[in-house]
């Protein structure tokens, strides 16, 4: 007895889900509240934050060059330890994932079918480090 009851209850919650999938992927519309009527700060489609923004100049590199790495430079006189050091290059790796998807999502498809190469080398000043970006690619 005590067996069917579990069964039961394990067919109706994955009918329950099933449901829930197929009203959220099919008909969400009906269901949400729409985006003007919510509580949460309401997008203007007209303003400048929605405007889509220009492919950044890597993308035309796509085109042209086969390997595609990731490089991250880290200022050596900020003095930080090792796990500061991996925490900041994760959170700049995930901010340039996040600004390429949308805006060079070409040069993002090489990166990733190159397998995804990081390197992380150390700069020793912030002067330094504003040459080598003046300097480019």
């Amino acid at each position: 007895m005590m067996d069917l009851t579990w069964l039961s209850a394990i067919i109706l919650g994955a009918g329950c889900l099933a449901l829930g999938y197929y009203i959220g992927a099919y008909h969400p519309s009906r269901f949400l509240i729409p985006a003007r009527a919510s509580k949460g700060p309401t997008v203007a489609t007209g303003s400048k934050k929605n405007k889509p923004k220009d492919p950044l100049e890597i993308e035309d590199l796509a085109e042209i060059l086969e390997d595609f790495k990731m490089v991250l430079v880290v200022r050596n006189d900020l003095k930080m330890g090792k796990g500061k050091i991996a925490a900041q290059c994760s959170h700049a790796t995930l901010g340039l994932y996040k600004k390429l998807l949308q805006r060079a999502p070409k040069a993002l498809n090489r990166w990733e079918t190159c397998a995804q190469p990081k390197v992380v080398v150390k700069i020793e000043s912030e002067e330094d480090m504003l040459a080598l970006q003046i300097q480019g690619p």
